[in-house]
């Protein structure tokens, strides 16, 4: 007799939504689905082969952490952000990442220093080898490899939400004409936390989100729409 824990009905739903989160989540997070695209429920449940009712859950989740908007009489579409409120989520990634940072510049251990050297190292191939894409999600990760060196998961959790919103703000308004991350800037940070300085690692990462600010054009068009299924399918 198989002895096995079979998963039951709320495990496979549950399963089914946390896909479809991920895969909305990592195109938004990789600037593919742009501010103000339509997510409508029959062709992602379709594409994942699930009822409209868990591809609402996925809807849901993805509300919760400001990324999806619903619009009355009208449905679900990526969320959209004013300049004003562009500025407001830079300025928060500023003080929360000054802290990281400084804090991390205090206690970062030669291993940790290696594990980002490898991960800039990803960056420089991902960035010559032309995925744009996912070159856009692991630099957004290098700050969050950081945060969690920090050892304070509450500032954490807020720069994860913060690193998505500003996925946003630069899929809406950047002209996409340079990185929006630039791994040289990257560099820089690692240099000050290889000093263990504090006020230089803080300074660093200022300097770095300015200019990731700048190079946003905020208040310029929005890019075209593309299809959702063809973005989606590269993430089943």
């Amino acid at each position: 007799m198989d002895t096995k824990a079979q998963p039951n009905g709320d495990d496979k739903a549950n399963t089914r939504v946390d896909a479809i989160y991920q895969a909305l989540s990592r195109a938004i997070l990789a600037q593919e689905l742009t501010p103000g695209t339509k997510l409508s429920e029959e062709p992602i449940g379709a594409l994942f082969s699930v009822s409209r009712t868990i591809v609402r859950a996925a809807l849901n989740r993805l509300h919760s952490e400001a990324l999806v908007e619903f619009r009355q009489n009208r449905g679900a579409f990526v969320a959209t952000t004013t300049p004003d409120e562009a500025r407001q989520v830079f300025e928060a990634r500023t003080a929360i990442e000054r802290e990281i940072f400084s804090r991390l510049a205090g206690l970062i251990t030669n291993r940790q220093l290696g594990e980002l050297e490898q991960h800039l190292k990803r960056e420089h191939a991902l960035e010559h080898g032309g995925d744009r894409a996912q070159a856009i999600i692991l630099s957004g990760e290098f700050h969050l490899l950081a945060a969690q060196m920090a050892g304070n998961q509450v500032l954490a959790g807020f720069l994860t939400l913060l690193i998505s919103r500003t996925s946003l703000i630069l899929a809406q308004h950047s002209v996409h004409q340079e990185s929006d991350c630039s791994v040289d800037e990257h560099e820089a940070i690692l240099a000050a936390l290889r000093k263990r300085d504090p006020e230089a690692s803080a300074e660093a990462i200022t300097d770095h989100l300015r200019q990731v600010y700048d190079r946003a054009n905020i208040g310029t068009p929005k890019r075209p729409e593309r299809d959702l299924g063809d973005i989606l399918s590269r993430y089943l």
